[in-house]
């Protein structure tokens, strides 16, 4: 067993398992999408595809599409830019995921 196994893999594995989930894009991420023309002024709903975590800074990372985006592209964002369906689930887990492992990475990236 490796001793520096990241706690979020179980919370990933769960999550995989249910993928592809519907989510909104939070809005630092849908301003940035708007601003590159990517969406249109409202909200679109977005299908997570996959999820994995940055290897760089331990981020819960996701890949995902846009509904009805004729050319079919897919987008990288951290996890915490997207907010599940709350009938999801993993919708509440990955807030509380999310949050735990966010506080636990600032808090070694002050030290």
């Amino acid at each position: 067993m490796i001793a520096s196994a990241n706690p979020a893999y179980p919370f990933l594995d769960r999550l995989r398992r249910s993928l592809p989930a519907a989510a909104h894009a939070r809005q630092p991420l849908l301003g940035y999408l708007q601003s590159k023309r990517v969406i249109g002024s409202t909200s679109s709903t977005l299908r997570i595809v996959n999820v994995f975590l940055n290897g760089y800074d331990g981020n819960i990372m996701c890949q995902f599409a846009i509904e009805g985006d004729a050319r079919a592209r897919v987008f990288v964002a951290p996890l915490s830019q997207l907010a599940l369906n709350r009938r999801h689930p993993a919708a509440r887990k990955a807030a509380k995921a999310i949050d735990r492992y966010g506080r636990r990475l600032g808090a070694a990236a002050r030290a």
